[in-house]
């Protein structure tokens, strides 16, 4: 009790129900803050304000995840928890993607990438399937440009891991943004599931090499079946 949330997306209801037709029948929440993460991240939201914050399978959509963590991480307040979930692509229709590597992320933290390219959404429909006939791409190669421009919109999977692959994120936050974090809880991808997630809490400690240690540890302590 005595809890407000307030739900951030990029797209009004009518917006979401236009961009995904396959959807047709969904109930769209309308948000309290419209954002775009690839561009404002958590502009919207003041430093150092919030206890919690939920990022439920939203990283492995955006141009530049290492940004938007860091930004979270910006609004927590000291003690404040996050808790992350992801597709695992070993379980979705991603299963064909290759990982994306801690070197390609940094990457596009450092050039500020702001919008998803085109490689990365010919990457998506290329190894995505089963063929949805939202992903056949027309015939016609004037039509490419509108036709990636849509998908683009619609905030396609373009970044893919496992537990195990997403741990050098939390990392180089740690080693090379300032961040310090401690593990709460991790939900490790079991055989009924898709997702796997994690809490984080930022820690109110100064000392970060202790802190990177002590997580480390504690992500390695959680066995595969919990």
């Amino acid at each position: 009790t005595g809890t407000t949330a307030r739900y951030v997306d990029r797209w009004q209801p009518a917006e979401n129900r236009e961009l995904f037709p396959e959807l047709a029948g969904v109930d769209f929440p309308p948000p309290d803050l419209v954002a775009n993460f690839d561009t404002d991240r958590l502009a919207c939201v003041a430093s150092n304000s919030q206890d919690f914050v939920v990022c439920s399978h939203v990283l492995e959509h955006l141009a530049e995840p290492i940004g938007f963590v860091a930004d979270i991480y910006r609004v927590l307040r000291p003690g404040g928890a996050v808790l992350v979930v992801l597709p695992d692509r070993r379980r979705t229709f991603d299963r064909d993607q290759d990982p994306t590597t801690l070197d390609h992320l940094v990457r596009e933290y450092t050039l500020g990438a702001r919008a998803v390219d085109d490689d990365h959404i010919r990457t998506f429909l290329a190894n995505s399937g089963p063929g949805a006939a939202y992903l056949e791409a027309p015939d016609r190669p004037e039509d490419l440009p509108a036709f990636y421009e849509w998908h683009r919109r619609r905030s396609i999977h373009v970044h893919y891991w496992t537990d195990e692959e997403f741990l050098p994120v939390i990392l180089f936050g740690m080693d090379h943004l300032g961040h310090r974090w401690t593990l709460v809880d991790r939900l490790r991808c079991e055989d009924e599931s898709d997702e796997f997630g994690f809490v984080l809490r930022r820690s109110r400690s100064p000392f970060g090499r202790w802190s990177r240690r002590r997580l480390v540890t504690a992500w390695n302590a959680i066995p595969k079946d919990s």
